[in-house]
């Protein structure tokens, strides 16, 4: 047999491993990229959510105020400005692999997706992306809830 060449009687605990597994073998473990994506895409759906909340205070006149399900565009708009500061902070803990940030990643993307289905009416095209985030997010986090701390 070949030096280095590996015999059938080698149990798993007698293969030599690589040089670069055995030097990050005590590093802390950062986690799959579905966490990091999570994060991004709170951090995306509370921009997404401040810019449409901002537009509807400030510029009215650019969405249908007769086609919200409920209240009026103002209340709307103070809902998702809320929503979107607590988004971005959930995002930061999502970021830190804090299961706080698992928790409000969850209530805050169904509410996300809660205030964007009921203002569809009034702006259909950016309330769709704003849900499509939202659920992105929440399937991520649901999916890999294991790599938080």
């Amino acid at each position: 047999m070949e030096a280095g060449a590996r015999s059938r009687k080698e149990t798993p605990k007698d293969v030599p491993t690589h040089p670069a597994h055995e030097a990050f073998k005590h590093a802390p473990r950062i986690g799959s990229g579905w966490v990091a994506f999570a994060g991004t895409y709170m951090v995306i759906a509370g921009l997404l959510n401040l810019i449409w909340g901002i537009t509807a205070l400030a510029k009215k006149d650019y969405f249908i105020d007769g086609g919200l399900v409920w209240s009026s565009l103002g209340t709307w708009g103070w809902v998702a400005v809320l929503i979107a500061a607590v988004q971005i902070i959930a995002g930061a803990l999502l970021f830190a692999r804090k299961v706080g940030g698992v928790i409000m990643a969850i209530v805050i993307t169904m509410c996300g997706m809660l205030v964007n289905f009921l203002s569809i009416g009034a702006y259909p095209v950016w309330s769709i992306v704003a849900i499509v985030c939202n659920a992105l997010v929440l399937w991520a986090v649901t999916v890999h809830g294991e790599d938080f701390d």
